[in-house]
């Protein structure tokens, strides 16, 4: 199942990101693409991964981000051997913690991984862990969501100093709700519907980026619900059958938004240093960056998701005995 729009939004939300990494934080509405990813993860897993089982839900979701995220982290580690990243270091413990999506404090007192920007599979690979749990009791939805909301309020109560319980209570996880919400008890459609619900959300958005009212504490608010907005009018759009094909080439980048994620700080932290900060430099900068992702993309994300998925449906097939006919009953379920 493909949803155009939803590709859509993957491309302008890692656009967002650069944009905002390009101007060195000052674009702080560059991060509201992190929180269209996290609505878009929800809509997703509430619409195709609730149809899943939950081993098969657990082996896509670890074969779709773990390979290039790992491919990122360890590519960084080794060049920081070589002194190509100064400021870059690591030991074991860091090391395997961010391998395995285990939130801790940094040198600087952040909750980051190596690679910086893997602050947000932290929380995706928690939401995995709490959906695939979910359908083992069947109720993908209803337990995600409900878990969600409890893990919030709780870390609303209680002032958690661990920084696995402070990634795993906070307020952006709302976010996962809201996707899966839309995949499931809110589904508008229709044109004007679509179109009132963006034109809403970057409403929202605009004048909270004008009177500067953003703020960590309320992020899942005033970011939040304008990204759930967006992802839902983009949605009724689609539904409606209105979505134009000049907006196809952005689409084609939502495939490689992930490897755009991911790889970007290199192109950008290489291009300040030699090029500057000009805007033909961060042009150019941008070119690189969106290059190397379909590169990434194409080279290394596609043909080892695709290895890995058949890996998968090999492990699930039956004994070649059975599927040989000998003392089965009927058909075997194979895939």
């Amino acid at each position: 199942m493909r949803f155009r729009s939803i590709q859509l939004l993957r491309a302008v939300a890692a656009l967002l990101v650069v944009f905002f990494h390009l101007s060195d934080g000052r674009f702080v509405t560059g991060g509201f693409g992190v929180d269209v990813f996290f609505v878009i993860s929800g809509f997703i897993m509430g619409t195709v991964g609730a149809q899943e089982s939950a081993p098969a839900f657990a082996l896509k979701r670890a074969a779709r981000i773990i390979p290039l995220y790992w491919l990122c982290t360890l590519f960084m580690c080794v060049q920081s051997l070589f002194g190509v990243f100064a400021r870059f270091t690591f030991d074991a413990e860091s090391l395997a913690k961010s391998l395995f999506f285990i939130p801790y404090y940094d040198s600087t007192g952040h909750i980051w991984p190596l690679v910086v920007v893997g602050w947000t599979l932290n929380f995706e690979a928690f939401f995995y862990v709490l959906f695939t749990a979910g359908l083992l009791i069947g109720a993908p939805i209803v337990f995600s969501v409900a878990t969600l909301s409890i893990l919030v309020l709780a870390g609303q109560l209680i002032p958690f100093d661990s920084a696995p319980l402070q990634v795993w209570t906070s307020p952006l996880l709302l976010e996962f709700a809201a996707g899966l919400l839309l995949a499931r008890s809110a589904r508008p459609s229709g044109m004007p519907v679509g179109l009132s619900l963006v034109g809403l959300g970057i409403a929202i958005l605009a004048v909270v980026s004008a009177r500067e009212l953003y703020d960590d504490s309320y992020r899942a608010l005033v970011w939040g619900m304008p990204a759930a907005l967006i992802v839902a009018g983009g949605l009724a759009i689609e539904r409606a059958g209105a979505w134009s094909r000049l907006l196809y080439p952005l689409e084609a980048m939502g495939d490689a938004s992930y490897s755009l994620y991911l790889w970007h700080g290199m192109p950008v932290t290489a291009g300040h240093k030699f090029l500057g900060h000009s805007v033909a430099a961060n042009l150019l900068i941008l070119v690189v960056a969106i290059a190397l992702a379909f590169l990434s993309y194409h080279a290394f994300e596609k043909p080892v998701g695709r290895y890995l998925a058949r890996r998968a449906r090999c492990a699930r097939r039956p004994a070649p005995a059975l599927a040989a006919g000998v003392g089965r009953e009927g058909p075997p379920a194979i895939g």
